[in-house]
């Protein structure tokens, strides 16, 4: 038995990883996706220590920094987590690879993209519809793409996707864009980028690939426009399903409290996972430091 496992490979669990390594603990570290959300960022501009440099990059060097302790503890990258049980004393987890227990858990998970839930989402999955702008705009050199949504997520697509794409325009249901002003002027003044403001996307077209977009404007009238290619960015929701004993908000988001433990002992979470108010890839390595601090309190004293 583990004394506990680490669930998730973003800032949040590396972090808490290195923590733990640090102090001797016996632990197993799902990574799942390393990096997590993290490695499909563009360009990085507010972590401390590094003034500009993209995802794929932060990622590499959390890996370089977790490699320092790798011969102290166990790391299962891209197993995910399908059920946590409570037992006895401790905790069992179920994922895609094995079964594992341990005295304790920390659930560091992240979030998973939202779906659009119109026609043709699902049909056109990988053959023009995409969650990731970091991963697939370079398959969009010299093409027609749209981003539906407006915050920072959809702004963030749009301007890596301004890379490489003929035009980009971006489809949000809102009056207008929201979220980082930074990010927000410079879609605005892209000669690239278009905004459809108070649009709704309907529907998905193509045959064998996409070919076109249904949108809804603000007259309620239905148009369609071409494009080759739809990047939907439209928010996360948490990716915990898998643990239905701690208690979650309606949005489903696991709560903690100042020390990053949820409402059942044992079971720790931090991260994009949990209730936390601001989703930021510095606040996400300061929780899940704190939470693997409190976990080898916790662990010392019972």
């Amino acid at each position: 038995m583990y004394e506990t496992i680490v669930i998730g490979g973003g800032p949040a669990g590396i972090a808490a990883a290195i923590y733990l390594a640090r102090q001797k603990v016996k632990f197993l570290m799902l990574g799942g996706l390393f990096g997590g959300k993290t490695a499909w960022s563009a360009d990085v501009e507010n972590y401390l220590g590094f003034h500009l440099l993209d995802g794929a990059e932060l990622t590499k060097k959390f890996r370089e920094h977790l490699n320092d302790y790798r011969g102290s503890f166990e790391l299962k990258e891209g197993e995910m987590a399908k059920k946590a049980e409570k037992m006895g004393k401790g905790f069992r987890l179920t994922t895609d690879g094995g079964t594992y227990e341990a005295r304790t858990l920390l659930v560091a998970t992240g979030e998973k993209n939202r779906k659009l839930n119109v026609p043709g989402e699902d049909e056109f999955m990988n053959k023009g519809v995409t969650y990731c702008a970091t991963c697939d705009a370079p398959l969009f050199k010299d093409k027609v793409v749209h981003v539906i949504g407006g915050g920072n997520s959809a702004m963030d697509a749009a301007l890596f996707l301004e890379k490489y794409a003929t035009s980009v325009t971006i489809v949000t249901v809102n009056p207008e864009l929201t979220g980082d002003a930074a990010m927000k002027g410079k879609c605005l003044v892209s000669p690239k980028i278009k905004v459809l403001s108070s649009t709704k996307t309907s529907r998905i077209l193509g045959e064998q690939f996409v070919s076109g977009i249904g949108l809804v404007g603000p007259d309620g009238t239905e148009r369609t426009e071409p494009t080759q290619g739809v990047f939907i960015e439209i928010g996360l929701v948490p990716e915990a399903d898998f643990i239905d004993f701690v208690e979650k908000d309606k949005q489903g988001q696991i709560i903690v409290d100042k020390r990053n433990r949820t409402s059942i002992e044992g079971v720790w979470a931090a991260g994009d996972v949990t209730d936390v108010t601001e989703k930021q890839i510095a606040i996400a390595v300061g929780e899940g430091s704190k939470a693997a601090l409190d976990i080898i309190d916790f662990l010392h004293k019972s």
